[in-house]
């Protein structure tokens, strides 16, 4: 690893004007965040597959990741990005004969796009049928639910508990690769005024009872 650190130091790039050997595919224009993809090289260009690959992700200020791999051609990578800091962007380089060292960046805007958990299991933006928290026996459903904010990073409801006028703040979005997403984990029920229940949401969900 370290030799093909110091190879990549010595190489130049290669020329702009020449078209890439591989493409870098399988990235959206625009990523939701917490769903999963997968970054591939592809293409039948000219390529020192010895000397490897890397394919990385990185935020708005510079953080993130890197994968070697001992060849080139066909790698594949699966990656997600978070809420914060973006927009994001996917490098990958690699050598082409010459040598030249060959790096392609792809700038990866997100959309925010959060879930609710309903029925104990399934993800949902913004339901307005029905919301059911708590999956021990004990469940607590709201229902005819009207959002306020829905994807900022706490968003309230309202409408009935058990027939009666009620509040529910749903907060705290986390990353839920059950649900390939980011999905609220608390949730606050209040009603008159007075706070009802504060339910936890979890990821892996448990199972419904």
């Amino acid at each position: 690893m370290l030799a093909l650190l110091a190879t990549a130091a010595l190489m130049g790039p290669c020329a702009s004007e020449t078209p890439p050997a591989l493409q870098l595919t399988g990235i959206p224009s625009v990523a939701i965040p917490g769903k999963s993809y997968t970054a591939t090289l592809d293409g039948d260009g000219a390529v020192v597959d010895s000397a490897g690959s890397d394919i990385g992700v990185k935020d708005a200020t510079g953080r993130g990741w890197n994968a070697h791999y001992q060849f080139a051609r066909g790698v594949t990578q699966a990656f997600s990005v978070g809420l914060s800091h973006a927009p994001f962007t996917v490098t990958a380089s690699w050598t082409e004969p010459g040598p030249c060292l060959r790096t392609v960046t792809v700038p990866l805007p997100i959309e925010r796009r959060i879930l609710a958990v309903v029925n104990c299991k399934r993800g949902a933006e913004a339901p307005l049928t029905g919301l059911v928290l708590r999956c021990d026996g004990s469940k607590l459903r709201l229902r005819s639910l009207s959002w306020r904010a829905w994807n900022a990073d706490a968003t309230t409801g309202r409408g009935t508990l058990n027939g009666r006028p009620a509040k529910v703040t749903l907060s705290r979005p986390r990353e839920c690769s059950e649900l390939d997403g980011f999905i609220y984990t608390r949730a606050t029920v209040t009603s008159g005024g007075r706070t009802l229940e504060r339910v936890p949401i979890d990821c892996p969900l448990p199972p419904r009872s």
